[in-house]
């Protein structure tokens, strides 16, 4: 049988017999009403009754309704709980006095072991509708009167509680009854509807704070192109706090087409836009949009993502890994020369115009630019280095600068920004700029002159707020003179020029501090090393600067097998075998250093351009360039 359904009169008639029983095994009597009916206290009934708020709030607002349905003069209605408790009673202050006489009154128990068989307490003991008339009753003082009580069922088929009418028995009416129970069940519908809003509410609150909590811009738009919803970050992103029913034109320049959103979503993946405040500060948010569609396939409308690209620039430099991470204190050296060049960099710091480092290769000078970006304002920026001779020269424009989408042949879907891009507000190390090819050169002097960028096939410029730090192994004033740098730039570079002292002109000392501490800074081993062998390392011309000896002190340490690293482990021979004068330009001991790597490499192209720190375009432009000088010392 249903849940709450109504018995037949047979059925019936079996229950309330089998209640009888229990009321006699109980101790009740029917001759008078149990004197110890448990009741509530005054503050007990109030506790209660808030515990039931919403069941009883409900109840009552049913009750009034069934009211007008009946007489109050000849039916009292009452609700209880599931635990027999009489909360609320309604009628007439003769029939509630008249109830009031027999105990049925608020704060009262009425269950099996306190009144015997009554309405309620078969209502609550076997929780089906029950319709009891005169000597249905089991105490004597109850049967002139009748009694019709339904279960009320909340969650998964809880008993919250009965409602009952009760009158005179003359009035009993079986329709009574069908009435008393499709109030009932009005009583749990409107408490699911409540159940449904709270949880909808919760629901609601719970979706709205998941959309103020996510770490990007939100906003949901209808099929007519207005904001549904934005929120905070979109604001913050957008600079607009009015965005809330507003149409897309509030946006700016973003345009959606809601046809192609719908039938083409993977299309409407990371875009970019410019966007202009209020204030008309451009600047460029990437965004997504993707069609909404209910379970039933209907398009409701388009949920937007937006994202400021300082945020974007920060997620690539964390995957990226653009990074500084030494300082002043891994510049190790106390030779005065170098010494001079630490105070310069210092000096540098607070500064925003360009460095030029200058220094030959493998001297430290993207350690100095890393240390001068971590001392400096621009710390918690970007730090993005660039080696303009690594790159090739069609490409390093994109590189540099960025493209938009379908600038170019094989340009990648939705455009690409550059490295200015995402230096900006840090620091851009342009490395090796001395083989920077001369249409580069003029572009780049356009962007420290007006701070501006445009990516390849764009229409509007970008603001750049990189500083600039140049680095190079050539002597840049020389390429000027023979017409191989442009001289405005090498102007605008070098504003504020730091000379690197290669390790030959850094005597001794410095020899000495870096070999210790590259050896300490091995971390399983650290063996001693021997006074001949650091004195085969100080007197060692070291072509290939600080990186060499580094490089050295970790073969050594890989081919010592004790815990004395001596002479042959150091392996200088090789390197220095061949004689070196002990005077020229930088230029002559650049020729001699890429001659004796070629020749120790077997003319290896690919070996000699990683030995030497730059690219193999770099390495056959030079070779090119020392072509007759090879020539003559081949001979």
């Amino acid at each position: 049988m249903k849940r709450g359904s109504i018995l037949d009169a047979k059925a019936l008639r079996k229950e309330i017999e089998d209640s009888h029983n229990r009321s006699r095994e109980y101790g009740i009597s029917a001759e008078e009403r149990n004197p110890n009916q448990v009741s509530l206290s005054p503050a007990e009934l109030e506790e209660r009754r808030a515990q039931k708020g919403n069941f009883l709030e409900v109840v009552k607002a049913h009750i009034d309704e069934f009211y007008d349905l009946i007489s109050p003069n000849q039916f009292m209605i009452a609700a209880a709980d599931d635990e027999g408790y009489i909360l609320h009673l309604s009628g007439s202050d003769e029939i509630r006095a008249k109830f009031a006489a027999r105990n049925c009154a608020v704060g009262f128990r009425w269950t099996e072991r306190d009144v015997g068989t009554t309405a309620i307490s078969l209502c609550l003991e076997r929780q089906i509708p029950v319709q009891l008339n005169d000597k249905d009753h089991y105490c004597k003082r109850a049967h002139e009167f009748t009694s019709s009580a339904a279960p009320i069922f909340g969650q998964r088929g809880r008993l919250l509680g009965v409602l009952v009418v009760s009158g005179s028995s003359e009035l009993m009416h079986p329709h009574t009854l069908i009435m008393v129970t499709s109030a009932a069940r009005a009583v749990e519908k409107h408490l699911a509807l409540l159940r449904r809003n709270k949880s909808m509410a919760l629901h609601i609150g719970f979706l709205d704070s998941v959309i103020e909590a996510a770490g990007t811009g939100l906003l949901t738009l209808d099929k007519e192109l207005r904001i549904w919803k934005a929120n905070l970050k979109a604001k913050q992103i957008l600079k607009n706090e009015e965005l809330d029913g507003r149409p897309l034109a509030a946006l700016g320049n973003l345009k959606l087409d809601m046809e192609n959103i719908q039938q083409n979503p993977g299309a409407w993946l990371n875009r970019e836009c410019w966007h202009q405040t209020k204030d008309n500060v451009v600047h460029l948010v990437y965004y997504s949009a993707q069609p909404v569609i209910s379970p039933g396939k209907e398009f409701l409308g388009v949920v937007l993502s937006i994202e400021e690209f300082g945020n974007i620039r920060k997620l690539a430099d964390k995957i990226a890994g653009t990074k500084a991470y030494f300082t002043f204190e891994d510049l190790i050296g106390r030779s005065p020369s170098f010494r001079k060049a630490v105070e310069l960099a210092r000096r540098a710091v607070e500064s925003d115009s360009t460095i030029l480092l200058q220094g030959e290769t493998g001297t430290g000078k993207e350690i100095f630019a890393q240390a001068i970006h971590n001392a400096g304002p621009r710390r918690n920026f970007s730090f993005v280095p660039v080696n303009c001779g690594a790159i090739p020269g069609e490409l390093l424009e994109s590189e540099l600068f960025g493209y938009v989408d379908g600038a170019f042949t094989g340009a990648m879907k939705g455009g690409r920004p550059g490295k200015f891009e995402f230096a900006s507000g840090g620091t851009i190390l342009l490395d090796e700029i001395g083989d920077m090819p001369p249409n580069m050169q003029v572009k780049l002097l356009r962007v420290l002159q007006t701070g501006e960028i445009q990516r390849i096939g764009a229409r509007k410029t970008l603001q750049t707020n990189a500083r600039v730090i140049a680095a190079t192994h050539i002597d840049l004033a020389s390429a000027v003179s023979m017409g191989q740098f442009r001289q405005d730039l090498f102007y605008r570079l070098n504003v504020l020029p730091i000379a690197i002292p290669p390790l030959r002109e850094r005597g001794p000392e410095d020899i000495q501090a870096l070999a210790q501490f590259f050896i300490c800074r091995g971390k399983k081993r650290q063996p001693r090393i021997t006074p001949a062998a650091m004195k085969a390392l100080v007197e060692h011309r070291w072509p290939g600067n600080v990186r060499e000896l580094e490089n050295t002190i970790q073969r050594a340490m890989h081919n010592c097998e004790g815990d004395v690293l001596d002479v042959p482990y150091l392996g200088l021979q090789a390197v220095s075998g061949r004689p070196r004068s002990n005077a020229g330009t930088i230029k002559d001991m650049e020729r001699e250093l890429i001659l004796s790597v070629l020749e120790q490499s077997g003319r290896n192209m690919a070996a000699s351009a990683r030995k030497l720190g730059i690219s193999r375009a770099s390495l056959y432009r030079k070779i090119k360039e020392y072509a007759p000088v090879f020539s003559r010392t081949r001979r």
